[in-house]
């Protein structure tokens, strides 16, 4: 049907268009942010954009059209531009709109923030023929946002520092602890981890049915190495001594420094070779503690002492354990020393006393 040689259904397809564009148009009236439909040419030569760009820059729309004054790209704060067409040419190639925040100097007054969601507008035959977007202030949503920006990045510092200062912490208290149970000089457990790690095993010995092994070593002539050479020497032996003993450890076996030149090796395992292992071991230690010193007067020969002593074979308790084992040593020591010394030493004796009674 026509009408005055119009066809009403195109007639109505304007009036629905004007309609449309009317009614977009006002709803970006009230906003703070513009429209615009640009040229895919050199210049991007601008067809339209709306009154709005006046209140965010205050250049009037008739500046842009058709670049009569100025064109677009001059508006752009240039420190972002090459952001601006990064995301332009990147959604250009996807096909896709995008979507990016930039400043725009405007005739008066500090840059503000614009944020412009934007596309491409492609002919039939597939050729780019425009660009068009719509541009809207976000300088005080910006304020905002650089405002958490920053509150995150200084929640992040702080936590950063936070967790520095727990691993500082942290790494103090083991050292504390490491210094607490460690001798200085040897870095082997000292006396106080040694009776801990003592009550441990024996309690777990005692509960699962198996022995305990001790050895308390004593250094021979430790006292010529001091007193020829003097403490240098001596605490070199020391550490020299103690890389021998961590040498004839298994992974379960335990060996501290009691203080001086005295040592102590304990272990577990299963009763019926408790004796056995325990000589074995004993026999190990006495072979890599035999060190010759360099002295003017001749080498000094150290050698080691060790008593051996089994829980609960042996000993009923730790305190018993540590003093068999003790008193062992000293049987060596009387009997020529560098040996070692099983309770067989005091069965002698024992009978004896059997005997007389």
């Amino acid at each position: 049907m026509k009408h005055d040689g119009v066809s009403v259904s195109a007639v109505g397809h304007g009036v629905y268009h004007d309609e449309r564009l009317d009614a977009l148009l006002s709803i970006t009236g009230r906003m703070d942010g513009y429209l615009y439909r640009c040229r895919n040419d050199q210049s991007y030569t601008m067809l339209y954009i709306s009154d709005g760009i006046f209140t965010v820059s205050g250049f009037p729309p008739t500046d842009f059209v058709h670049n009569a004054v100025r064109d677009y790209v001059s508006a752009i704060h240039p420190d972002d531009l090459a952001s601006v067409y990064a995301a332009v040419d990147a959604a250009l190639e996807a096909r896709r709109n995008w979507n990016v925040d930039y400043r725009i100097v405007p005739k008066v007054g500090e840059p503000l923030w614009v944020r412009e969601i934007g596309g491409g507008v492609w002919d039939d035959a597939g050729e780019l023929e425009f660009l068009e977007g719509f541009v809207v202030d976000i300088s005080d949503r910006k304020v905002v946002e650089d405002l958490n920006a920053e509150l995150l990045q200084d929640l992040k510092v702080a936590n950063e520092e936070l967790s520095a200062q727990k691993r500082e912490i942290e790494l103090a208290k083991q050292q504390s602890d490491h210094s607490a149970n460690h001798d200085l000089l040897t870095d082997l457990p000292n006396r106080r981890a040694f009776h801990n790690e003592l009550k441990s095993v024996v309690a777990r010995c005692g509960g699962n049915g198996e022995a305990a092994g001790l050895l308390f070593i004593d250094l021979d002539r430790f006292k010529d190495v001091n007193d020829t050479l003097g403490h240098e020497a001596g605490d070199a032996l020391l550490q020299r001594v103690s890389s021998h003993l961590r040498s004839v450890l298994r992974s379960d076996d335990f060996v501290a420094r009691l203080g001086g030149d005295e040592f102590a090796l304990l272990f577990s395992g299963q009763a019926d070779q408790a004796r056995q292992k325990a000589v074995r071991v004993a026999e190990r230690v006495l072979e890599r503690l035999r060190i010759k010193v360099p002295a003017p007067n001749g080498d000094i020969q150290v050698g080691c002492t060790i008593g051996v002593a089994i829980y609960p074979s042996e000993a009923g308790d730790c305190d018993a354990l540590v003093a068999l084992a003790d008193r062992l040593m000293y049987v060596g020591k009387k009997n020529g020393r560098d040996r070692l010394v099983t309770s067989d030493a005091l069965e002698p004796a024992a009978n004896k006393h059997r005997r007389r009674a």
